[in-house]
């Protein structure tokens, strides 16, 4: 049978460090994967992305619910830091939901069925170019890199649209 857990050809690190109160009133935390080729330790690839406790809730539930399906309970899965209404800002709140985000994406750096997961690309994928409470007037400013679909269907009529296809 083979193991659950695999070295692979790539090593995965990952942090949570900087929390950060955003301006809409919640905290968010500056979350950095370093992949490292095992053959090639000199090619790295490194993502960073902000998130807030409730991504990590969130991602918490999916990884535990495919850990359950692929390991069975023959496995302890990382616990993970209970809600608070009151509180939440406080340092050790903040400390304790940071260090059990960490140990949740450590935990599933060594098992491919975690780290190869939906869950675990979808939690990577940018969604901002910059933390907004860094520059909280710009945000609102600045428009998406890339047009949405949404954007061009709503382009008012005087906006030619480009046709490549012609």
């Amino acid at each position: 049978m083979i193991s659950q857990r695999d070295r692979g050809e790539l090593a995965r690190f990952y942090t949570v460090t900087d929390p950060k109160k955003h301006r809409k009133g919640y905290t968010v935390y500056k979350v950095t994967a370093r992949i490292i080729s095992r053959k090639n330790p000199e090619d790295v690839q490194e993502i960073t992305v902000w998130k807030r406790y409730s991504d990590f809730r969130k991602l918490h539930q999916n990884l535990w619910q495919l850990h359950r399906n692929v390991c069975g309970q023959s496995e302890l899965f990382p616990p993970f830091a209970k809600a608070k209404v009151f509180g939440r800002f406080d340092d050790s709140v903040i400390e304790e939901r940071r260090q059990c985000s960490e140990d949740l994406l450590q935990f599933s750096a060594n098992i491919p069925a975690l780290y190869n997961s939906q869950h675990i690309q979808d939690f990577f994928k940018v969604k901002d170019t910059f933390p907004p409470f860094i520059f909280p007037h710009l945000s609102s400013l600045l428009p998406p890199l890339f047009p949405s679909p949404d954007s061009l269907v709503s382009c008012p009529p005087s906006v030619p649209l480009l046709q490549t296809d012609v």
